[in-house]
């Protein structure tokens, strides 16, 4: 068996084609995504659409894919070229299907994620490669949909594939389904949506052909030559606009499936050099619990997410954008270097997200620097990490077994503040761009579930010049059965997204149970409950993380995920935008008045008081900046959201251009230091989050000593300082 490989000489290449075949390929995965929403009977498939479609050339080199889930870009890519390594040249024949889904051997996000590979041959020669992968709502193993709380080890999990052979010719082996249909919960589920994966990269192999049939091939792969070239070139441009320094950022993952919350270190630096992004990340030692990031969770959310959203968002994706990035994860046996057998089912939604959010604030850092104004406008507040997730497993009342899985609070959450606009509200997830939550009457219809209320979390959104995105804030409970047995992990419970240049972080998340409502009396009284407060019982709030979790009938899971961060000083925020705010019930009048300095009054409705809330917020800046000068009113005329600007080698205050002095020392140093416990601050701005009592949680804040603008806060937790340059 042969593989064609590229020839590109000086060909004269007609842009014009050039597009054409660029976009054919995106075109074919965009095909391959149509096939799966049409065959999958899954509603994490049809409804959440959580799945990717991805086209390779025969080497292994990314040339087109449907933009679902972007840390999938990093799993087929690794997955495909783990297929090649161990089957090229004599272990390959025409229609052979491999199935992929273990982190340490074919880069799947986790266990849950199933992916299939297959050739693409011409006559007798491999010319290409189609990758699909979704969500499966089970593949075996001590927990439900392949996410494991309890798990020790990655051998309790799931089931792991590790780019086996499952079927030749297109044909999927009868032994293979047997097998599996013994060792997963809901086998005719698991297998159809295996077979929706087939019939994808069949129709995208099709084209594939199609297209080599039009072109011919040696002028096809000219062109893929091209194409990854521009799309390296673009961003390699990009990059060098960047300054020639290294970025810093740091957090903790956190876990508390064993009890007591603990917080895992991380790290990453990034260093802009000749064009391309050198990434080192570093982390606590490796954990028995399922937090530990495989290759695809550190390079598909951790960098080339924020990468294609923050600073590559214009350039068309290619292998060429991998060839700007070069990551190293250190020393093995860390969580973000873990071997066998460390747990690794929610990586990606834990230890990679939060890596994610460091690059994201790497990326805001080193673009607020440069002498681009195009560049320098790609600053953001964090995006949280994944919402409140939850898994279900039980009985319908017919007597079929059943699992419900709703992405809901998992994907529902706040973005991050934009220098341009508010974060988005109730999407935000950066890893999963395409990816959308399911109508209510499709889980209703589906599953023996009740959705009670769906609606903004109030609150959520990070305090700012532009306001964070908001989570949301959902319940349901379940009818025709006694009982399901559950899974709910969430990520961030003590410590939400940070915000930027001055703004303030998101709300965490929360989950909970209302035990032994009164939910059927209210409903047969003919009203649907639409707040905790409409129906009675007993409020049981859960850890971030737990297994075994039951649902009775009359019980309630409520569940609030977690908004973006804010960008720039709220104390800066238009006043007739809070008013909105309050209207929409995006904000209470205590976070308005508490976050935002606004003064609130009634009149048939909540409305604020312009002229007062610039008076209040002077007089508090005032009392914290005794020696300030000039009017914050005065500042937010010119003010465009950058909190600070570099020129000529010095900082400057980005509201009011005063020095704070060179970039060798640290600006900090100058401002005025308020440390606040974040606890505190949320609770009296009616904002979630969960106290850490025995290490506190800090915000520090730090204002111009001229304008008593807020420059920057930074989250610390007591005890655990961690000290890094000044960016």
């Amino acid at each position: 068996m042969s593989i064609h490989k590229s020839n590109a000489n000086n060909f004269k290449i007609d842009p014009i084609t050039a597009e054409v075949i660029r976009s054919g390929f995106e075109n074919i995965a965009d095909e391959m995504s149509v096939v799966l929403l049409r065959t999958s009977g899954s509603p994490v498939l049809t409804e959440a659409k959580d799945f990717s479609a991805v086209v390779f050339d025969a080497s292994g080199r990314q040339i087109g894919a449907a933009g679902y889930v972007l840390a999938h870009l990093a799993s087929s890519r690794i997955a495909v070229k783990e297929i090649i390594k161990k089957r090229l040249p004599d272990d390959l024949e025409k229609g052979d299907i491999f199935i992929c889904n273990d982190p340490y051997t074919v880069g799947a996000l986790h266990q849950g994620d199933v992916g299939i590979v297959m050739p693409i041959h011409e006559n007798k020669e491999v010319i290409g490669w189609t990758f699909t992968n979704a969500h499966l709502i089970d593949v075996g193993g001590s927990s439900i949909s392949g996410i494991a709380p309890e798990a020790h080890d990655c051998f309790e999990e799931a089931i792991r594939f590790p780019g086996v052979r499952i079927g030749t010719s297109g044909i999927l082996d009868k032994e293979w389904i047997e097998f599996v249909s013994a060792n997963v919960r809901v086998p005719a589920s698991f297998v159809n949506d295996v077979r929706s994966l087939i019939a994808a990269c069949h129709a995208g192999s099709k084209r594939v052909i199609e297209m080599f049939e039009e072109y011919g091939q040696k002028e096809l792969l000219k062109y893929i030559d091209h194409n990854i070239r521009l799309s390296k070139s673009a961003l390699s441009e990009r990059i060098e606009k960047l300054p020639k320094r290294t970025f810093h950022s740091y957090d903790w993952v956190e876990y508390d499936g064993r009890g007591t919350p603990e917080l895992y270190d991380v790290s990453c630096e990034m260093t802009p050099s000749r064009g391309k992004l050198i990434f080192k990340f570093s982390g606590a030692e490796q954990v028995t619990a399922f937090i530990n990031a495989g290759p695809s969770a550190v390079a598909g959310v951790g960098v080339i997410t924020p990468l294609l959203c923050m600073l590559a968002y214009d350039i068309p994706f290619n292998e060429g954008i991998w060839e700007c990035v070069e990551i190293d994860v250190g020393k093995s046996g860390t969580l973000v270097n873990p071997r066998v057998p460390a747990p690794v089912t929610n990586a990606h939604m834990e230890t990679g997200v939060r890596l994610g959010r460091m690059v994201a604030e790497i990326f805001s850092k080193s673009c607020l620097l440069s002498n681009s104004d195009k560049v320098s406008s790609r600053i953001a507040g964090q995006a949280p990490s994944a919402g409140c997730g939850a898994a279900w497993f039980g009985t319908r009342s017919d007597g079929t077994l059943t699992i419900f899985f709703p992405l809901d609070n998992l994907v529902a959450i706040g973005g991050g503040a934009q220098s341009t606009s508010d974060g988005q509200d109730l999407y935000g997830y950066q890893l999963t761009l395409g990816v959308s939550f399911p109508d209510v009457e499709v889980h209703e219809l589906a599953d023996p579930f009740l959705i009670l209320w769906r609606r903004f979390r109030i609150n959520s959104g990070g305090a700012g010049f532009m306001r964070g995105g908001l989570g949301l804030d959902q319940a349901y409970t379940m009818h025709g059965s006694e009982k399901f047995i559950g899974s709910v992990f969430m990520a961030a419970t003590e410590l939400p997204a940070r915000g930027f240049g001055g703004g303030l972080p998101g709300g965490a998340s929360r989950t909970a149970i209302i035990r032994k409502s009164n939910v059927w009396e209210v409903i047969a009284a003919g009203s649907l409950p639409h707040t905790p407060e409409s129906i009675e019982g007993r409020i049981e709030v859960l850890p971030g993380k737990v297994s075994n979790v039951s649902l009775h009938t009359g019980d309630v899971y409520w569940a609030s995920s977690s908004g973006g961060g804010g960008l720039g000083d709220p104390f800066l925020r238009d006043p007739e935008l809070i008013e909105r705010d309050l209207r929409d019930n995006k904000i209470s009048a205590s976070a308005a008045h508490n976050l935002y300095g606004a003064i609130i009054y009634e009149n048939g409705e909540l409305c604020v008081n312009f002229e007062e809330t610039w008076k209040n917020r002077e007089a508090q800046r005032k009392s914290l900046v005794p020696d300030k000068t000039l009017a914050l009113r005065e500042v937010v005329k010119h003010y465009v959201g950058k909190s600070l600007v570099l020129e000529k080698e010095k900082y400057f205050c980005g509201m009011c251009k005063t020095p704070l002095g060179s970039k060798e020392k640290d600006w900090r140093l100058v401002t005025k230091k308020i440390a606040t416990p974040l606890a505190k601050m949320f609770q009296e701005s009616d904002t979630e989050i969960r106290e850490r009592v025995t290490e506190p949680v800090m915000l520090n804040s730090h204002f111009c000593p001229q304008c008593g603008g807020c420059l920057t806060t930074e989250i610390k937790v007591t005890g655990r300082e961690i000290s890094l340059p000044v960016d």
